[in-house]
């Protein structure tokens, strides 16, 4: 989700401590990290419901979103359905966080934010484990131009990076810098969840794992 608005609410829930958040910059590549530990089992990601309109790799959805008209989403937000709502600054697209049961085991419950909705979401998990993926606004201009990123919303979410990687700085518990390729990148996130959550499946570190 992105910054909050006028419409944001949180619902409490009740969630362990086996919990991480993703955060970072459109573009930084948050997604595809939380992919790759999704295919290797490592994590499992909770989608939000988005109004966003689909991109042309997103005929089908996403791991991480859900596509739904306004209509939809108004019918789901009064069922109650989003634990946590919001919208982007300057551009009309919603998303939502639906209320979910949580795990005790198995791969890690995870939901992938932006920087600005962190305070509101560990309020209602508390001991959650936050990370945050960055980069330079050149190679994110380049990942959301390969993404067909319509070019007033590319305009808007690169001049937005630098604010936000700051931002995040200030609630996340690692930074991680998406400057290689995504499998050393995704083998450096792998240590550091060993170490942030161990006994979990998996939870050896690539360097022991080799």
């Amino acid at each position: 989700m992105d910054r909050p608005g006028a419409s944001a609410h949180a619902v409490p829930m009740a969630f362990p401590s086996r919990f991480l958040i993703v955060i970072g910059p459109s573009g930084a590549g948050k997604s595809s990290v939380v992919r790759e530990l999704h295919r290797r089992d490592t994590v499992l990601p909770h989608p939000t419901w988005t109004t966003r309109p689909p991109r042309h790799d997103e005929p089908d959805g996403s791991l991480e979103h859900r596509f739904v008209s306004d209509g939809g989403f108004d019918a789901l937000l009064r069922a109650g359905f989003f634990s946590q709502t919001g919208a982007i600054t300057g551009l009309p697209h919603r998303y939502g966080l639906p209320a979910f049961v949580p795990h005790d085991e198995g791969p890690l419950d995870t939901v992938i934010l932006r920087a600005p909705y962190v305070e509101q979401l560990t309020r209602l998990v508390p001991g959650a484990v936050v990370y945050q993926i960055q980069d330079r606004r050149d190679r994110v201009a380049r990942r959301l131009r390969a993404r067909r990123c319509p070019p007033a919303e590319l305009a808007s979410r690169v001049r937005d990076n630098i604010a936000e990687s700051c931002s995040g700085a200030t609630v996340a518990d690692r930074t991680f810098v998406n400057d290689g390729s995504l499998e050393e990148l995704v083998d450096t996130v792998t240590d550091a969840l060993a170490i942030d959550f161990p006994g979990r499946p998996g939870a050896e570190s690539t360097a022991v794992a080799s």
